[in-house]
């Protein structure tokens, strides 16, 4: 479905109109039920994130009730879908994007990112990379690739990331260009859709592509084409994930983004994965890593989030489901994790290295806050043993939620 479909059908199931209000400088609707004049809620146009680097989406709507209004059952949750929908359609896109020469803290130190394509086989409604649908160019490419090799050190490794990257058909050509600019370890961040079939997943182990995140976040069929915006794909990704474990020189980590449609299945997804890896040498486990709705993703789907205190009973089974399968847990040392505290047992999980606390802005009432606060913790956190191990919370979570579920845990 394209975007302005998805607007229209919104629309149409909650018998609401939608029209264009003028304003000077700004983009604003005015959202009525169909066959009345009177308003329910204004919509206005914000912008989100940096537009000189679009790894988030460049707009957002924020929503305000008319005085008087008042939304029906059912009403709330189509308004959230109706802000998400609008913001995908003013997306800007059919224009090529850039590729992305990208720079994070990693578990493990700085990590080196390269997305060379907006293009992706899936829809994921939390995902906060804009998909313009366009790959980046050549010269591009090449420019981000010669960038990010000066910050290459000891045992440095390339992520190449999109959007999808398997989509693009330059992809094996783009390692190779990597390896001239001297990488030579890389991880790719995949779906796996592509890999149900033999040959692009054999010439990228060839070309020595032995790292893959594969995103996967559910083990039911009907639930994986919600939450990926597709249709009849889970069988391909779930051969696609199969295949990789199978391989001899592959090594997997599974990323699970943990939400609202999907956090009490988590225990029944690990049972699933250690069926996976039946026969694979414990040398080469299988790993799972369990993040959250980022700040984007917050603010992109709201209805897709969940609290803490909802997750944290099924995260612990699903971790303990991880050992006794023999499936490795990564540790929650990146802005995507998990506060640590999360766990009955988290001293395996926590980060080995501290991170800078520069973005974190400890408060207990977020509740008012706006625009880019940053991260999130509570004062008590000052006095947990992994403080400076944890990078807290979105600041869109804590004013979604609070921060109740935070607790210092004692050395």
């Amino acid at each position: 479905m394209d975007r302005g479909k998805q607007v229209k059908a919104v629309l149409a199931r909650q018998g609401w109109s939608l029209r264009r209000v003028p304003s000077a400088g700004r983009i604003r609707f005015a959202l009525g039920r169909a066959g009345t004049k009177r308003d329910l809620c204004d919509l206005s146009l914000a912008p989100l994130g940096d537009a000189r680097r679009p790894l988030t989406p460049s707009v957002r709507l924020r929503a305000r009730l008319l005085p008087g209004a008042a939304l029906r059952n059912g009403e709330r949750a189509g308004l959230e879908e109706l802000r998400a929908a609008l913001c995908a359609f003013l997306e800007p896109h059919g224009q090529a994007g850039p590729a992305l020469g990208e720079r994070h803290e990693g578990k493990g130190g700085r990590e080196l990112l390269l997305r060379t394509t907006f293009a992706c086989n899936q829809r994921c409604p939390f995902c906060f990379v804009p998909l313009t649908g366009r790959a980046a160019t050549d010269s591009d490419i090449s420019a981000e690739l010669a960038a990010l090799s000066r910050h290459r050190g000891p045992g440095a490794k390339l992520i190449i990331s999109g959007g999808e990257p398997t989509v693009d058909p330059r992809l094996p050509v783009i390692i190779s260009a990597a390896k001239l600019k001297g990488f030579r370890r890389f991880v790719l961040q995949t779906n796996a859709v592509r890999f149900a079939q033999g040959g692009l997943l054999e010439r990228l182990l060839k070309l020595g592509v032995s790292d893959y995140m594969v995103s996967f976040h559910t083990h039911k069929p009907a639930l994986y084409d919600r939450i990926t915006g597709s249709r009849g794909q889970y069988a391909q990704a779930a051969a696609g994930l199969a295949r990789l474990i199978r391989s001899r020189t592959s090594r997997v980590t599974v990323n699970v983004v943990v939400n609202k449609q999907n956090y009490r299945d988590l225990p029944g997804l690990i049972d699933f994965l250690g069926g996976l890896v039946q026969g694979r040498p414990k040398s080469r486990r299988v790993g799972v890593y369990f993040s959250m709705l980022n700040e984007a993703g917050h603010e992109k789907a709201p209805s897709w989030a969940v609290s803490l205190e909802a997750v944290r009973p099924y995260l612990d089974r699903a971790v303990e489901n991880c050992g006794r399968l023999g499936l490795s847990v990564e540790r929650f040392g990146s802005e995507s994790s998990f506060p640590v505290c999360v766990l009955r047992s988290p001293e395996p999980y926590a980060a080995r290295r501290a991170f800078a606390q520069d973005r974190v802005r400890y408060a207990e009432d977020f509740s008012g806050e706006a625009g880019g606060v940053g991260r999130a913790k509570r004062p008590s956190c000052r006095s947990c043993a992994y403080d400076a191990r944890c990078q807290g919370v979105p600041a869109a979570y804590a004013r979604m939620f609070g921060l109740k579920a935070l607790g210092a845990v004692d050395a």
